[in-house]
C-alpha cells in the first residue's frame, strides 16, 4: 500500500499534490483517450496550458506520422491488455519542438471493473538519448578510425621499404637524391599521424594504458630529438638541447614519454620559421622533472591555450597556418603526461612572439647510474 493509499487525501489534495511534482507530467485521460486533468510537470515539459488541453484528445502529443500509423489508439488497447505499458519515444511540445520521452500509461478501473480512464506519466529523457546517441557516435568513430589507421598503414610498408633500398644506393644522382629524402620525412610524418589517429581511438574509449619501469629520461630525449631532427634540419632550424649532469631517473612508460617529446619537438618545428630557434630543457628539482619546450614561432593567443589540449581541437592561429594538423598531439600528450601523475601546460606571450609548453612528472632523481628494467 502506498503512503498516499494510507493518508486520508480528498480528490482535491491529491491534485494539489501532484500539480507540485515538476519533474513528470501526470495526467488522467478518459477512456477514450480525452484529456481530463493537467498537472504542473505537463505544463513545463510539454508547453501547453491546462486550459489548452483538456478536453482534448493525447493524439496531439505524437508526431503526424506516429498518429498516421494509429499509435495513440494502440497504446491505450495495448494498457488495458496488459494493465500497464512502459516505452520510450519521440513525442511533441506547443512549440512543435520534438523531445524523448519515458512513457508510463496505466488503465484506472472502478472496484466493479469498469474502465474511468487512465493515468498517463511522462519524463524528458531527451538528455540521457542525447548522450546515449554520443556515445554510440563515439563508438562508430573509434572503429572508423582503427579500420582507417590500419588500412593507410598497409601501402605506407610497401613505400618505405622502396625508400630504404634508395637510401642503400650510393650512386643517385642529386635530384633522385633530394626527392628520396623528402620521401622519406613525409612518410615519417604520415606514419606518425596515422599512430596519433589510432591513439586517438584508443584515448576515447578509454583503452591506452601507461606500463611505467625505471628508465633514463636523457635516452628518452634522445629518441624523440634523432625523429624529428630530419625535419628541423630541412628547415635550418636550430635546437638547443640543455640537460643536467648526470642520467634523469625515473618511472614512465618510455614509449609514450618519447611520443609526448615527439609531438612537442614537432609541433615546436612546424609553427617555428625557417632558421627559428626551438631550445629543450630539462631540470629536476624536489623529485619531479620539468621539461619545457620553447620555440620563437608563431605564438598563441593566451585566451585559446586550453582549447589546444582538447582533442581534435585548434587554435585560431593554427587553422590559418599552412602547418595545420589534426588536433590530436597536445590532447594525446595531456592524457599520457596525466597517466604518470604529471602535468602538462603551454604559455605564449602572444601571436608571433613563440610558444613554450612545460611536462612536469613525478618521482625524478639525477643520479650517475640507473638501475634500469634493461640493465638491472
Amino acid at each position: 500500500m502506498s503512503t498516499l493509499d494510507r493518508v486520508d487525501l480528498t480528490d482535491s489534495e491529491r491534485l494539489r499534490l501532484l500539480d507540485a511534482v515538476r519533474d513528470y507530467a501526470i495526467y488522467m485521460l478518459d477512456p477514450q483517450g480525452h484529456v481530463q486533468s493537467w498537472n504542473r510537470g505537463a505544463e513545463l515539459i510539454k508547453g501547453y496550458s491546462a486550459s489548452e488541453v483538456i478536453g482534448k484528445h493525447y493524439s496531439m502529443f505524437f508526431r503526424q506520422s506516429d498518429r498516421a500509423e494509429g499509435l495513440p489508439a494502440w497504446q491505450l488497447q495495448r494498457a488495458l491488455l496488459h494493465g500497464r505499458t512502459e516505452e520510450e519515444g519521440w513525442r511533441i511540445r506547443k512549440n512543435g519542438s520534438t523531445f524523448w520521452a519515458n512513457i508510463v500509461l496505466t488503465p484506472i478501473h472502478t472496484s466493479e471493473g469498469v474502465l474511468t480512464g487512465f493515468a498517463k506519466v511522462t519524463r524528458d529523457m531527451s538528455e540521457r538519448h542525447r548522450l546515449h546517441e554520443l556515445e554510440d557516435s563515439l563508438r562508430r568513430t573509434n572503429e572508423f578510425l582503427a579500420m582507417l589507421g590500419h588500412e593507410l598503414r598497409n601501402p605506407l610498408a610497401p613505400m618505405r621499404n622502396a625508400v630504404s633500398l634508395m637510401q642503400r644506393e650510393p650512386s643517385l644522382n642529386p635530384s633522385l637524391s633530394l626527392a628520396r629524402d623528402v620521401l622519406d620525412r613525409q612518410l615519417t610524418h604520415l606514419n606518425r599521424l596515422l599512430g596519433d589517429l589510432l591513439d586517438a581511438g584508443r584515448l576515447t574509449s578509454g583503452k591506452m594504458h601507461a606500463k611505467p619501469e625505471r628508465i633514463i629520461f636523457n635516452d628518452i630525449v634522445t629518441q624523440a630529438v634523432e625523429a624529428v631532427w630530419p625535419e628541423m634540419n630541412a628547415r635550418s632550424q636550430v635546437l638547443d638541447v640543455d640537460m643536467p649532469e648526470g642520467h634523469i631517473c625515473l618511472n614512465a612508460d618510455e614509449i609514450r614519454l618519447i611520443q609526448v617529446l615527439q609531438n612537442l619537438l614537432t609541433n615546436a618545428a612546424k609553427f617555428s620559421p625557417d632558421g627559428g630557434a626551438i631550445r629543450l630543457k630539462a631540470t629536476v628539482v624536489n623529485d619531479w622533472l620539468r621539461v619545457e619546450v620553447s620555440d620563437n614561432g608563431v605564438g598563441m593567443d593566451p585566451a585559446t591555450i586550453d582549447r589546444l589540449f582538447v582533442l581534435f581541437a585548434q587554435g585560431d592561429d593554427v587553422k590559418e597556418s599552412r602547418q595545420g594538423g589534426l588536433g590530436i598531439g597536445l590532447a594525446l600528450a595531456r592524457s599520457i603526461v596525466e597517466m604518470h601523475g604529471g602535468t602538462i601546460s603551454g604559455s605564449s606571450a602572444g601571436v608571433g612572439r613563440g610558444s613554450t609548453f612545460t611536462v612536469e612528472l613525478p618521482g625524478a632523481a639525477l643520479e650517475e647510474h640507473c638501475a634500469t628494467s634493461r640493465n638491472g
